[in-house]
């Protein structure tokens, strides 16, 4: 597959990402993806997309606190 982006070659990859879905934050754990090794850019299987908006729409996840760092970037 190539990026969307830059036209590179995606690489196959698994873990974390995260997704912004209606204003909130979802982070998801052992997932497999594909990203640009130039761009950074992530990209979900259509099949795997579909399985975590059914999750996100009933409600089947676990809600953990995390700590993220916070910049403001006002003052650049």
């Amino acid at each position: 597959m190539k990026c969307a982006a830059c036209k590179h070659d995606m690489v196959k990859k698994g873990g974390e990402i995260d997704l912004r879905i209606g204003g909130k934050l979802y982070l998801v754990r052992n997932v497999f993806y594909e990203e640009c090794p130039s761009c950074g850019e992530k990209v979900l299987l259509p099949e795997i997309s579909e399985i975590l908006f059914k999750k996100i729409k009933n409600k089947e996840f676990v809600e953990q606190m995390i700590n993220v760092p916070v910049l403001d970037g006002t003052y650049c």
